[in-house]
Order: structure tokens, then C-alpha cells, then sequence
């Protein structure tokens, strides 16, 4: 917990010097996660920010915040406008894809990630409803944007399982791939038994699970 607060501390240290002034803790949201759903009027962005707690920087606490719009940049301008602080997205370290993100849908979501410089090594994982997937909680990280990454880190070393799905490897199989499948309900449960399986997209659509 103390790591990822000194972590968290040092990237804003490291936006300090990346523009023409200082940028302060209190003007920034670092995001660790986004989460992308079809909504009946369009989509529903969702951003999981970690925020250490006032005057304990070894507390953590995760904060949603969400919106929703006709086109994803509308969904992030939703958003926007009830934060005080900017958002900075070079720290994501995953994507949700929920249930109907797929074809057209699918390139705005890999043009928004890198239009708005997230990690091309974000990880990339599917869920039913991406935003009951980062609102259930993490069991072994200070926020569920870390801790699937190293879910997926933890299975491949463990069974030699091999998961291609980062953000360049997402966006640059043509459309045909597979993401691992997360689950948003369940009890507390080991860490890789939150794994359900895998998406598997052809042609940008999601066609079925394994």
C-alpha cells in the first residue's frame, strides 16, 4: 500500500516537470483503470482513480468517476464536467471492454486509449458490465486496474499461459483476438479464480466464450 502511494506521489512529481508550471496533487486524477459500456443513448465511460487519503499518504481509497454520451469523447466531456481536477491517463494500466463495445464501437475505444496517451502495455480484459467489474473492488490491490494485470501475470507463470492482450497487441491484430474474461459478481474468491474464461473477437465482434 505505502509503495503504490509513493508510486503515485512520484508520477506527480514526474508531471511537474513535463509542462510549463508545476502540477499539483490537488489539480490531477491519475486514472489506473477505464472501463468501456453500451448504454441505450450511447456509451458510459468509467475511470478508476486511487486517491490517497488527506494528511494519511498510506491510505488508499479508489473513487469512480463516470459518464455517458452518444461517442466516448462526449462520455469523457460528461465526466469532465463534475471534476475539479484534470485527468491523466499515463498511468491506465487496463481497459475494460464491456458487453456491445465491438465493431465501430471498438476503434473509437482503441482511438480515445491512444488519443488520451494511455500505456500501449495497458492491458486489455472483457466484461459483461465494465463498470460492476471496477465498482466490486480489488481483493489484493490498492485498485482493480492493478490487480488484473498481475492476475494475468501471476496464471502465466503459473500454467504457461500466454495472454495477448495488451493495447498495441489489441489494436494491431486486425480485429480478430482474444481477452481474458472478468466476471463482476462473486464472493471473495482466490485471485485466479476471478479469471472466467476468454473473449474471443472476430472481425471486431465479440463471437464467443471459451
Amino acid at each position: 500500500m505505502k509503495q503504490i502511494a509513493f508510486l503515485l506521489s512520484a508520477a506527480l512529481i514526474l508531471l511537474s516537470f513535463s509542462g510549463c508550471r508545476a502540477v499539483e496533487p490537488e489539480e490531477v486524477y491519475l486514472i489506473s483503470a477505464l472501463g468501456f459500456d453500451r448504454v441505450e443513448d450511447g456509451v458510459r465511460l468509467v475511470a478508476e482513480v486511487p486517491l490517497t487519503r488527506e494528511n494519511e499518504a498510506d491510505q488508499m481509497e479508489v473513487r469512480l468517476f463516470e459518464g455517458s454520451g452518444k461517442s466516448i469523447p462526449s462520455a469523457l466531456e460528461d465526466m469532465k464536467n463534475g471534476l475539479a481536477r484534470q485527468l491523466e491517463f499515463g498511468h491506465c494500466a487496463l481497459a475494460v471492454l464491456g458487453e456491445g463495445i465491438e465493431e465501430e464501437t471498438l476503434d473509437w475505444v482503441l482511438e480515445c486509449l491512444s488519443e488520451w496517451q494511455v500505456p500501449l502495455s495497458a492491458t486489455v480484459v472483457f466484461s459483461p458490465d465494465a463498470r460492476a467489474l471496477l465498482g466490486r473492488g480489488s481483493l489484493s490491490a490498492p485498485a482493480v486496474g492493478y490487480e488484473l494485470p498481475d492476475i494475468l501475470r501471476l496464471i502465466s507463470k503459473s500454467r504457461g499461459v500466454s495472454f495477448r492482450c495488451r493495447v498495441y497487441e489489441v489494436a494491431s491484430s486486425g480485429g480478430d483476438f482474444q481477452i481474458p474474461r472478468f466476471l463482476p459478481n462473486g464472493e471473495e474468491v482466490a485471485e485466479v479464480d476471478r479469471l472466467a474464461g476468454v473473449c474471443v473477437y472476430r472481425q471486431k465482434k465479440a463471437v464467443r466464450i471459451e
